[in-house]
């Protein structure tokens, strides 16, 4: 600001030296100045350059202005991750807005039925069914065979399209990706089941099915077991 004015000042001066000396002049006052036209044109060239300089260095609204600061970069020319629009209010204090990303989803396949299912010595259950039960055409799935007073045995049934089960081993049920990557990593045709045994099978038809031995009827050659379906 200081540079402004001084240009601005002096300006001015160089407009009262090239016309100062002639109207003192004609009032009888000899004054020092320049004496021809062209000499007065020169200092009148000057002040106005200097005018004009004083102008363009003014700045705006007499505040320093910042030099622009990049997003994508942070003090000393370190990255400083990706750049957050921001929104600045009346009193100069900045917020971000809140985030609309979407956040990854992490559930699994879709429950397509749940419920009792007898299993019996007499025909399959099978699991690509909604709900479960005989297959109308010929047998498919699994049935239950050689009981004892506790135990009995589950077999897929004698079919060109399998079915892929294995025992759970863990304590509490698992998901139904956790099923489904059981079944496919511990195939078989048949298991010996008691009470409380959780099988999880992979049905030709790309389902995976959860089921937990409830009770074992040696007498009638069945067994209840609860069922959760999954898509996948």
């Amino acid at each position: 600001m200081a540079g402004t004015i001084t240009l601005w000042v002096f300006g001015l001066l160089c407009f009262v030296v090239a016309f100062a000396k002639e109207a003192a002049s004609g009032a009888g006052i000899n004054l020092p100045g320049p004496q021809s036209w062209g000499a007065r044109v020169g200092v009148v060239a000057v002040g106005v350059l200097a005018l004009i300089l004083g102008t363009a260095i003014l700045p705006n609204d007499g505040t320093p202005t910042a030099p622009p600061v990049s997003a994508g970069s942070g003090p000393g020319g370190a990255a400083a991750g990706p750049a957050t629009a921001v929104a600045t209010t009346a009193g100069g204090v900045t917020a971000a807005p809140p985030s609309s990303a979407a956040q990854p989803s992490s559930a699994g396949p879709a429950v397509v039925w749940s419920g009792q299912v007898a299993i019996t010595m007499e025909g399959g259950a099978d699991f690509d069914l909604t709900p479960p039960g005989r297959h109308p055409g010929f047998p498919q799935g699994i049935y239950a065979t050689g009981f004892t007073a506790t135990t009995a045995v589950v077999r897929e049934e004698i079919n060109s399209e399998h079915d892929s089960f294995g025992i759970w081993t863990g304590q509490a049920p698992p998901s139904g990706a956790a099923c489904a990557d059981w079944a496919a990593s511990h195939p078989g045709d048949s298991a010996h089941v008691s009470v409380g045994t959780m099988i999880c099978l992979r049905t030709p038809g790309g389902r995976t099915a959860l089921i937990k031995v409830d009770s074992i009827a040696p007498a009638d050659y069945q067994l209840e077991a609860t069922v959760t379906v999954w898509s996948g």
